[in-house]
C-alpha cells in the first residue's frame, strides 16, 4: 500500500491533506461559496456543497494516507483540490479546480505535474487521464502545459444540470 506525505512545498503553494475538523470544512464552504458561479460553469457538484457537513466530509475523503488527495493552499488559504478520484492497477484519473483569483500563476500547471509524476512513479500507474468539458479551455490548457495529449471528444458525455456536454479526454502514458 502507498502511503502519500501530509503536505508537499512547491515553493510559493502547498498541496495538503486539511486535517478534517469543522473550522476547516467552514473554510473550505467559505472558498465554494466565493467561487460558487465561477467553478459551477463547469462542475456540477458545487451545487451539492452548502453545508459544512458536506465539505466535511469530503476533507474526510481526502485525509487518508492512501489517499492522493490535496487541498492547494496559498499561505494559509484554501484555494483548489487535486486529486486522483479513480485508479486501478493500470490507469488513474486525476480532477482540479482552483479559485478564480489564483489562475493564470502556473499553481494548477505545478501541481498537476506533481500528481502525475506521483501517480507513476509511487503508484505504478501505466495511464493517467482528465476529462475535461470541451468549453473549459483553461483546464484543457493545463493539460496541455503537462504534456496530456487530447485522445478526441466523447460526445454528451456528462449531463450538466440537465443539459449534456462534450468532454475531452486527455491522458499521459509511461513510454
Amino acid at each position: 500500500m502507498v502511503s502519500f506525505p501530509r503536505s508537499i512545498d512547491m515553493s510559493d503553494f502547498q498541496l495538503v491533506k486539511l486535517e478534517p475538523t469543522a473550522q476547516n470544512a467552514e473554510r473550505l464552504l467559505s472558498v465554494i461559496n466565493a467561487n460558487r458561479e465561477f467553478l459551477g460553469e463547469f462542475l456540477e457538484w458545487v451545487d451539492g456543497y452548502t453545508t459544512t457537513d458536506k465539505t466535511l466530509a469530503n476533507i474526510e475523503k481526502s485525509y487518508g494516507d492512501d489517499v492522493c488527495a490535496y487541498f492547494i493552499m496559498v499561505a494559509d488559504d484554501i484555494v483548489g483540490k487535486i486529486s486522483f478520484v479513480d485508479s486501478d492497477d493500470n490507469m488513474g484519473e486525476i480532477s482540479y479546480w482552483l479559485a478564480h483569483g489564483f489562475n493564470g500563476r502556473g499553481i494548477m500547471t505545478r501541481a498537476l505535474n506533481k500528481l502525475t509524476e506521483m501517480g507513476f512513479r509511487d503508484m505504478g500507474l501505466k495511464r493517467i487521464q482528465l476529462t475535461i468539458d470541451a468549453k473549459n479551455i483553461p483546464s484543457a490548457a493545463v493539460a496541455l502545459r503537462c504534456g496530456y495529449v487530447c485522445e478526441g471528444v466523447l460526445r454528451k458525455y456528462f449531463v450538466l444540470r440537465g443539459v449534456p456536454r462534450d468532454m475531452k479526454m486527455f491522458s499521459k502514458v509511461v513510454e
